[in-house]
């Protein structure tokens, strides 16, 4: 399944190349403390009506909510087709998460609690990479 639009939640604004065969949906400017992070995020791409299917981008503390994020699509019949997550704090497992693959980013900037998250996302079997976050995000957007 390819990615048709990649969505930047917010704490993730990263300069996507334009080039990309890919819609960009860049929330990362909607202001919202952490309780009212889903809401927010899944108005703003309720209200976008981007192509299906998604990308979910999510930084740092936003990334645990990536399984609520992906529940609200999946409620409102909005395909993801994969979750990113870099230097994050991880979701606590569910049962009914992940609903598309997990690719974890950790960048150089990342600390120590994020290279041990790391670890906990590879014995999970998700994908873990190292490097920049926009490369990461091009890769994983672009795969067929």
């Amino acid at each position: 399944m390819t990615t048709r639009t990649v969505v930047l939640t917010p704490g993730a604004s990263y300069a996507v190349a334009p080039e990309l065969a890919v819609a960009v949906l860049d929330l990362s400017h909607v202001a919202c403390d952490d309780a009212d992070w889903t809401a927010r995020s899944a108005l703003a791409i309720q209200a976008a009506a981007p192509e299906a299917p998604l990308l979910l981008v999510a930084t740092g503390p936003w990334a645990r909510h990536a399984p609520a994020l992906g529940f609200a699509q999946r409620s409102a019949r909005r395909t993801v087709g994969g979750y990113l997550l870099i230097d994050p704090e991880l979701p606590a497992p569910g049962a009914d998460w992940p609903d598309a693959p997990v690719t974890v980013v950790v960048t150089p900037l990342a600390d120590g609690d994020t290279r041990t998250s790391a670890l906990a996302a590879r014995l999970r079997g998700w994908e873990v990479l190292e490097g920049d976050a926009v490369t990461s995000i091009e890769s994983v957007a672009t795969r067929a």
